[in-house]
């Protein structure tokens, strides 16, 4: 969607018609810009997908098909077998757990002449499905874009206590309950207070670390949030975000953290390396005693915060901004057409 609005919303003299194609209606559907028109596809099985695709690339014209998710790959190059048209791949996750047929289905597919490139929003997840043996000369890759506008580096609030902000799925693998162990080890081990955390987000785990954080007696150090909508404005409450989880792609909040300014420690995880110069822009470790560690070196140190913020503003701007990733976009499409 995301991808539809920036070319649909664009003046590009190559574009005369933007279409989101889904499978079914969703809440995230009211986003879509009013330049784009959304077309549901009904789905009883791939072929009957395909051919309903291929009839409508012919109404409609269409020239290019930029397809993510595995189903909609799937779909999109069968539907290049049955008519002319130029299919993008764009893989946006890891998949752990290919069956051996789908695996050499999606060989098999990625040799059509129709797919014309295999994108990917960082190097490590290329890396990652080297498994299923892609054509070499048709992968890139191609980040992901912030939709924020960047700022001059954040300054946090007024008051003087350093505020630590996540922000994404309250879920076990993103290992929130990490923030109850550094709040921990500031208070005993540092005998540090000056600081508040703050947890931006919901999901199935955010209850329980709420109770661990009340028999911990932490709890003044903490606010939960819930979902937020309007993320741009709590980015501008903090002094440093980090991301204790233990498995990524590419992380959009830290993304987003870098382009308000703000220096991010996390986990050598995914794509995270990516994202954050180690010792430039922030920090990436390796284990739960380093991000402790990195963690109050910068909460302790407000100039090393405001200078790998600055830092990080420029390079998430350089390599994760919206004109960057809209001309990246349209050099791939115009190479098609």
């Amino acid at each position: 969607m995301s991808d539809a609005n920036l070319v649909g919303s664009s003046d590009l003299e190559y574009v005369d018609q933007v279409y989101l194609i889904t499978f079914r209606s969703g809440a995230l559907l009211p986003m879509v810009d009013s330049d784009v028109t959304h077309v549901i596809l009904e789905k009883k099985n791939y072929v009957h997908s395909a051919f309903r695709l291929a009839a409508m690339i012919k109404k409609e014209k269409i020239d290019v098909i930029h397809a993510s998710l595995f189903a909609s790959m799937t779909i999109a190059a069968l539907a290049s077998l049955i008519t002319p048209v130029k299919v993008i791949w764009h893989f946006h996750s890891h998949e752990y757990d290919i069956p051996l047929k789908s695996r050499l289905a999606f060989r098999w597919l990625a040799r059509l002449a129709g797919v014309k490139k295999i994108l990917f929003v960082n190097r490590e997840l290329m890396a990652h499905f080297c498994f299923l043996d892609f054509p070499k000369e048709k992968q890139v890759v191609l980040y992901n874009h912030s939709e924020l506008v960047p700022v001059s580096a954040s300054a946090g609030t007024s008051d003087k206590i350093v505020h630590i902000g996540y922000l994404g799925r309250v879920v076990d693998l993103k290992r929130v309950a990490y923030l109850v162990d550094l709040a921990r080890y500031l208070t005993e081990q540092k005998k540090f207070h000056g600081f508040q955390i703050h947890v931006v987000g919901d999901g199935d785990a955010r209850d329980k670390i709420m109770t661990q954080v009340e028999q911990a007696g932490l709890a003044k150090y903490f606010v939960f949030h819930g979902f937020q909508s309007d993320v741009q404005a709590y980015y501008s409450r903090f002094d440093l975000f980090v991301n204790p989880s233990s498995e990524e792609c590419l992380c959009m909040s830290m993304i987003d953290a870098g382009i308000m300014g703000l220096p991010v420690v996390a986990f050598d995880v995914g794509g995270n390396n990516e994202i954050v110069i180690n010792d430039q822009t922030g920090y990436i470790v390796s284990d739960k005693d380093g991000f402790f560690s990195r963690c109050f070196e910068l909460i302790q140190d407000s100039e090393k915060r405001k200078q790998y913020g600055e830092a990080a503003k420029y390079h998430c701007k350089e390599q994760f901004g919206k004109d960057r990733h809209l001309a990246e976009l349209r050099q791939l499409h115009e190479a098609f057409l």
